[in-house]
């Protein structure tokens, strides 16, 4: 997913571009089925779909790609150890099935139409044919299916997992993009700053909120995508949660961060850390108990001392947090009509 968003964003690049995606995965390998990467005509490249072992041999495969402008699917078999198979010897016990398609005009409109709506915080389903190269269709909840598909859509489960399927009698590659989680920082201290770095190089949207305006300012915290200055009351009016969220409260004051808790704390948001131990966190709670869905004291317990080490410790636990399928168990079936 990770790889996606920045596909996303450079969309409108005035270059061809082709797109490979892992849509199998037998045994072990370096990512999981959906994960893409971009191939420019120029020779560049963005993202990666191994530790460096498959890159260079795709850049000749999509050479074809860009001359035929046809979509075509590989087969690498990484369980070899020698140079005896396609030249690599990666030894990474497993095979990986990869899409190779170029980005036409009507794929990257259909692409721009999916990077809205995951920044409305709305998830898409892709669906791919495997056996009728080229055709696609990006489904979500509430609107209608778009794309290039021939032919009635079918029934389809809403499933964190990316995997080929069968539909209908025929192979389907499905995936589901999630909008990308957002880490909301209300504190811009010294100690946030960190944290807000590792969080933006791990993939995250990040806001940093904060009344001090010595604090917060975008030289203290360069890679965030928003700074709000403001006290907690104007800030919260100023922002909309969603399930994709991840809310941490660090602003050392015990008022501003018990406004904040109480607020914050029946929204639907996927993360709710808390900085401090668990009895400052029951006082900001008037000493009533630490609901489950509160992280307090936040971060995994790595013994970590400092800012840097905390804002690791955080970052592994909101990172298995969000690995976590968002749907434990799917009762909801997405019925597309012929």
């Amino acid at each position: 997913m990770d790889d996606f968003y920045q596909i996303l964003d450079v969309l409108d690049y005035p270059k061809e571009k082709v797109i490979a995606t892992i849509i199998g995965v037998e045994g072990s390998a370096y990512k999981k089925e959906g994960s893409s990467m971009l191939f420019f005509s120029d020779g560049t490249q963005l993202g990666m779909l191994t530790a460096g072992c498959l890159e260079e041999d795709l850049a000749l495969k999509v050479r074809e790609v860009f001359k035929k402008q046809e979509a075509i699917i590989l087969q690498y078999d990484m369980y070899m150890e020698d140079d005896l198979d396609w030249g690599q010897g990666a030894g990474c016990n497993g095979t990986i099935d990869i899409l190779i398609e170029p980005v036409t005009e009507q794929l990257t409109e259909d692409l721009l139409m999916v990077k809205e709506l995951l920044s409305q915080h709305k998830p898409v389903i892709a669906l791919k044919k495997l056996d009728d190269l080229g055709e696609y269709v990006f489904i979500e909840e509430d609107g209608e299916p778009f794309g290039n598909w021939s032919g009635p859509l079918p029934t389809i489960e809403f499933t964190s997992k990316s995997g080929s399927i069968t539909r209908d009698g025929s192979p389907v590659f499905q995936q589901t993009f999630y909008p990308k989680p957002r880490l909301i920082i209300f504190g811009a201290g010294p100690d946030a700053r960190p944290l807000a770095s590792l969080a933006a190089e791990t993939g995250f949207s990040v806001v940093v909120c904060d009344w001090r305006e010595t604090f917060c300012q975008k030289e203290h915290f360069p890679s965030a995508d928003k700074i709000l200055q403001g006290f907690p009351i104007d800030l919260l009016q100023q922002i909309s949660f969603s399930p994709y969220d991840f809310v941490v409260i660090m602003t050392h004051q015990f008022k501003r961060d018990q406004e904040l808790l109480t607020n914050i704390l029946n929204k639907n948001i996927r993360y709710l850390g808390v900085l401090g131990p668990k009895e400052r966190t029951r006082r900001l709670l008037n000493n009533e108990g630490i609901p489950s869905g509160i992280f307090s004291p936040m971060g995994v317990a790595i013994g970590a001392k400092g800012p840097a080490e905390i804002a690791v410790s955080v970052m592994a636990q909101m990172i298995e947090v969000w690995r976590k399928p968002l749907h434990e168990r799917i009762e909801l079936l997405w019925t597309i009509p012929d």
